[in-house]
């Protein structure tokens, strides 16, 4: 039996197995992985009460929520082909609650997990929220949008939460005596997770993760004007396509930001509304294709019956590509992803 075929059999018997056990709503649970051994792999497995739910996360991506019982729970990381660089800790998951588990540091010296409870997040959220989580060793103080205070402070190994307007924003912050600031995209109806790192020379790094529990169609339904994609949702909402997508299905989408789309119609060459439909299902390929998972593939075979090559090498633009576009981000959402790409798919059968 293939290994990712085993592995998906298996988060399927661990979910049946404890939701019927407990008898409660599950749990949700995601993992960001900031962990490595140095000189050797940042690239980890994840198992939970001794069952494999993620393999092959590489840094410093985020997996999926997987559905878990309420419960204690030990969650073990570890370095991939190398047993000996592990480390564990106990969870405790509320019925119905959502968390998010960052795991950082090195395995030749300690590894740290950083769990973050989400109700409060879900409870007050409205529009797009950020959840800001301290990994350094110092306060986080003066935390600003676009300039404007809004969090006194975030304690070393803590975390707040920031509601975000619906239009580009900095988010800004002091660790010791370093500011840092970092201008984000805006998305409608999104959670940022947002991981504040100190680099070997003390700057601030920042590493984020973007989310949402909507489905694909819900998503791309319920974007605001100004926002990310709001221009090909604009083009979408002229064809049957998001009404095609299941809510039980699996998709990855690769949509242009809003730049290209305004590139198009300067240049006049957004096709009418009868060809849109077969131009966008270029654009889309029936599996859930996280980053961490994506890499696997050399070509996809996307909705439209045409075939495109992706380029995880080096390449001129600095990105991942598909058919030569950039892939700039990516949001997660219930049923699959969104890419942002930097550019259109030319259709090739």
């Amino acid at each position: 039996m293939p290994k990712k075929t085993l592995y998906l059999l298996l988060i399927l018997l661990f979910s049946i197995t404890f939701a019927q056990a407990q008898g409660d709503d599950p749990a949700r649970l995601r993992i960001m992985q900031l962990s490595y051994l140095p000189e050797i792999s940042a690239v980890i497995d994840i198992v939970l009460d001794d069952v494999l739910i993620f393999e092959d996360i590489v840094w410093p991506f985020a997996t999926d929520y997987v559905e878990v019982a309420a419960g204690e729970h030990t969650l073990t990381t570890a370095i991939v082909d190398q047993p000996d660089a592990n480390a564990s800790t106990l969870l405790t998951l509320e019925a119905g609650q959502s968390y998010s588990v960052i795991v950082n540091g090195q395995y030749s010296q300690q590894v740290t997990f950083v769990i973050v409870e989400e109700t409060e997040l879900l409870a007050e959220a409205d529009g797009s929220i950020a959840i800001i989580v301290n990994l350094t060793e110092q306060v986080i103080s003066n935390v600003t949008i676009d300039d404007a205070p809004v969090l006194s402070e975030i304690p070393a190994g803590d975390y707040g939460f920031l509601a975000l307007p619906p239009a580009e924003a900095t988010i800004g912050g002091i660790v010791g005596e370093l500011a840092y600031s970092e201008v984000f995209t805006p998305l409608a109806n999104t959670d940022f997770l947002i991981v504040v790192l100190s680099m070997p020379s003390g700057e601030p790094q920042i590493i984020y993760h973007r989310s949402s529990r909507l489905t694909i169609t819900e998503y791309l339904q319920s974007i605001h004007e100004g926002a990310q994609f709001a221009r090909v949702a604009e083009l979408l909402a002229q064809t049957d396509i998001l009404d095609s997508l299941a809510d039980d299905g699996a998709y990855s989408l690769f949509l242009p930001v809003n730049g290209v789309i305004d590139d198009l119609i300067a240049a006049n060459l957004i096709p009418d509304a009868a060809q849109l439909g077969g131009l966008f299902a270029t654009h889309i390929t029936t599996q859930n294709l996280p980053p961490y998972a994506l890499p696997q593939n050399e070509t996809l075979a996307m909705l439209a019956g045409n075939t495109v090559s992706l380029n995880f090498g080096v390449t001129d633009s600095g990105y991942w590509e598909i058919e030569g576009a950039p892939i700039l981000w990516d949001v997660r959402l219930a049923n699959g992803v969104i890419y942002g790409i930097d550019g259109v798919i030319n259709s090739t059968q």
